[in-house]
């Protein structure tokens, strides 16, 4: 994993927006949702980019995995979804680790199943993060993920361009012909990738006139003020045109550690 910078700060306006414990859009719908043809009942699960504990959290109470270890290399992420998972009581079924940028620590085929909702776009170096989550995956085990990828022609769209020129985050993104390679020259077999760019783009309208609105609006200037506002509505206002356009593309991933 790679690093990035989550202060607490921006952890709160990433929340207000989308929910405790979500630093990602969907809530505990697009969760279920990545999952939805993945049996997780009695298995046990490795959540990459854990953040603070938002999915580890639907996935624990709704899902009935037997264990879950959710991993992030942001301590004040680890420690507030440690907070999150006690006060939903699931602290039994549900760990949280801080761990370092690197090899995944964990023994070779430690987990039935390796999930990641949104935090693989940190990650520069996927083709050794893929050949990580093979190795701890046991035989028959299956990976799925989300992950924002971007389209061949993204460069040459301006709403993409405009987005990348005014997100403060460092991002690493593949197109998905590159991350289908990737992940089968790492060993994963059964590839596969659901192209969520339309749900998304719907979405992102619907966050933008959210942001617009009398009551949320005045939620946020309270807590961070009027010019925080009005940048965190222009990062949001060109997310939703990068999606639009087609340049930003949020998609499921899929695949599967030979039995």
């Amino acid at each position: 994993m790679s690093g990035t910078s989550y202060p607490p700060e921006f952890v709160t306006n990433l929340e207000m927006q989308w929910g405790i414990g979500f630093l990602s859009p969907g809530g505990p719908e697009e969760v279920k949702e990545i999952l939805r043809d993945i049996v997780v009942g009695g298995k046990t699960v490795l959540d990459i980019g854990c953040g603070t504990g938002g999915p580890d959290i639907v996935i624990s109470r709704d899902l009935a995995p037997k264990r879950l270890v959710g991993i992030d290399i942001e301590p004040f992420l680890v420690e507030t979804g440690r907070k999150n998972i006690a006060v939903a009581g699931l602290d039994k079924v549900a760990e949280l680790i801080l761990v370092e940028v690197g090899p995944l620590p964990f023994e070779d085929q430690s987990f039935d199943i390796v999930f990641s909702k949104d935090s693989l776009i940190h990650v520069e170096d996927k083709a050794s993060l893929y050949r990580e989550v093979l190795r701890v995956l046991k035989p028959g085990g299956q990976f799925v993920a989300s992950d924002w990828l971007r389209s061949a022609n993204a460069d040459e769209l301006a709403g993409y361009n405009e987005w990348q020129s005014l997100t403060s985050l460092s991002f690493s993104m593949q197109t998905t012909d590159e991350t289908k390679v990737e992940m089968t020259v790492a060993g994963l077999e059964d590839v596969k990738t659901r192209d969520r760019t339309e749900w998304y783009a719907e979405t992102a309208a619907r966050e933008v006139k959210m942001m617009e609105s009398g009551e949320w609006r005045s939620q946020f200037i309270a807590a961070f003020g009027e010019e925080n506002y009005i940048k965190k509505l222009a990062v949001r206002i060109a997310n939703a045109r990068a999606a639009e356009c087609g340049g930003l593309m949020p998609t499921h991933l899929f695949g599967r550690r030979a039995k």
